[in-house]
């Protein structure tokens, strides 16, 4: 019997790279699994390779009307699923905007226009879709998570969080926010035996998606290989559905490039 059979699973942020791979393998586990994503730029794609017993809904929980665009979606999850035992929460800064941008094709002979933000609004914007948007989806489906259920958030690459990197601060506040809000939600939780943890992915092979995600090339991990999405989706899946005595905890998977510091790339292997 596939591992997954009988599970009911949503993934909120489930058409970027970690949400698609963990929803992937919960489908071919045999799981039913509700998506969101904040455009509806890649459900079609996502649909056909998830097959029909993934459900995908257009869900914007990264913008202004995240409470609302919450509540709703947590009534569709309701209507569709009753109780969900497994809740992954996708909280990567930028994302929300990327997918915007592929949506926006300019008129011919037109100019983007030009960037007016201040680091302030910056800040703002990139927070509001991330931690924001994390703690209102965690707050507003936790109480759809049946008993003995597990929630686990995955973060931005630790990557984006490296000092010269392009908006390294915001991105390392807005991890480190989601990253105590998982704690958090694991004592509130107890009661109930619902688990709650978190992925804090680092040195992982992506398309690229911005300068903010490209790779330090004078820093290796311990490993001497860069990762996966899919090894960070079993990672998040080992949490959901395995650890069964682990809650409030984070879980780095980066190849041990957080305890190696600046050491230089090894030469390649043979």
């Amino acid at each position: 019997m596939p591992k997954y059979t009988g599970r009911k699973a949503v993934v909120v942020g489930g058409t970027t790279q970690a949400g698609l791979a963990i929803a992937k393998h919960l489908v071919e586990g045999g799981a039913r699994v509700l998506l969101t994503c904040g455009t509806a730029h890649g459900l079609a794609d996502a649909a056909d390779r998830l097959g029909p017993t993934a459900s995908l809904v257009a869900c914007d929980l990264s913008a202004a009307n995240t409470p609302d665009a919450a509540a709703a979606f947590a009534s569709t999850a309701e209507s569709s699923f009753g109780t969900i035992d497994m809740l992954f929460v996708g909280a990567e800064p930028g994302t929300a905007e990327r997918l915007a941008e592929t949506e926006t094709e300019l008129e011919p002979g037109t100019q983007a226009a030009p960037e007016t933000e201040s680091g302030a609004e910056r800040y703002d914007r990139q927070f509001t879709a991330t931690a924001k948007g994390a703690y209102v989806a965690a707050r507003t489906l936790a109480p759809l998570v049946a008993d003995g259920g597990a929630i686990v958030f995955t973060t931005v690459p630790a990557d984006a969080c490296r000092p010269g990197t392009p908006d390294a601060g915001v991105h390392a506040m807005t991890a480190s926010a989601v990253h105590a809000l998982a704690r958090v939600l694991a004592v509130e939780l107890a009661d109930r035996g619902i688990r709650v943890n978190a992925v804090s992915p680092g040195a992982i092979d992506a398309p690229a998606d911005g300068a903010a995600r490209a790779p330090r090339l004078d820093v290796a991990p311990l490993l001497g290989r860069r990762g996966s999405v899919d090894e960070v989706a079993r990672a998040a899946l080992f949490l959901a559905a395995d650890a069964t005595f682990t809650t409030g905890t984070v879980l780095t998977v980066d190849g041990g490039l957080g305890s190696c510091g600046d050491r230089p790339r090894p030469a390649p292997r043979d």
